[in-house]
């Protein structure tokens, strides 16, 4: 969610499935970007190779989604539930930022375990529960008041605020698992893995080294690829110690 938050449905998998079902219009046009340019630079202007250049791509995230950069690095958050207080935002908690992707929101217990509450839509939460007003009295709903006041089970998302339900009945401490944005404009990232953004051209040297290696069995034009590769990982894990203020850069282990 974005404060406007966005969530992230893949996070109980923590490993997502890339098959062509999940590829929406976004995607589908970077896909379609990335094979063209692919096609072009192992000279196959037929497309003969288009369904095995989209194997290599897919194959390609799937691997390097297991590196931890800049973009995919999960960060979390510790939220103080007030009792009877339904909605929370960045005045209740300031490290929330405008631009995030929540993967988890988890409820603390005193026996140190953590119980993950689960995602519902604000409208249907509201009505079965109610809450503080701010959603009935915008809604002007009626039956959106009066909430009913527990132990949160469920989460979800409204004008930039994030709703527990039950409304909490005493402080208890939330924690929120969340991964950032970069763009201007969060909305745009919704619809788009930042794999494709961020990471376009070392997703396409390793589809490239995956190409040359098990299809074309060209090893002189897979090290090549390889080597590009690795430079590609090399600068985004710079500008991930850099953002992150430190200066030890790992070798790849890939």
């Amino acid at each position: 969610m974005t404060v406007s938050f966005t969530t992230s449905h893949k996070m109980e998998t923590n490993s997502p499935s890339h098959s062509l079902h999940w590829i929406n219009t976004d995607h589908a046009q970077l896909l379609e970007r990335m094979i063209t340019l692919i096609q072009d630079e192992i000279d196959d202007p037929m497309a003969d190779y288009a369904s095995q250049i989209q194997d290599s791509i897919l194959a390609a995230l799937r691997l390097c989604e297991q590196e931890i950069l800049f973009f995919n690095e999960k960060r979390e958050i510790t939220l103080k539930t007030q009792p009877g207080k339904t909605w929370y935002g960045a005045e209740e908690c300031p490290l929330i930022e405008k631009t995030m992707v929540l993967e988890a929101v988890l409820l603390e217990k005193k026996s140190a375990k953590k119980v993950q509450l689960f995602h519902q839509n604000a409208e249907t939460l509201c009505a079965t529960y109610g809450d503080d007003g701010r959603y009935g009295e915008d809604k002007k709903c009626e039956n959106c008041t009066n909430p009913l006041q527990g132990i949160p089970i469920f989460y979800t998302f409204w004008k930039q605020k994030i709703g527990l339900f039950p409304t909490p009945h005493s402080v208890e401490t939330v924690r929120l698992y969340w991964v950032p944005f970069y763009l201007g404009k969060a909305e745009g990232m919704q619809n788009v893995s930042p794999w494709f953004i961020y990471a376009f051209d070392l997703i396409k040297a390793r589809a490239k080294y995956e190409l040359y290696k098990n299809i074309l069995k060209d090893p002189e034009y897979a090290a090549v690829s390889f080597n590009d590769f690795q430079e590609q990982l090399q600068i985004l894990r710079i500008e991930t110690s850099r953002r992150n203020g430190c200066e030890i850069v790992r070798s790849t282990g890939f």
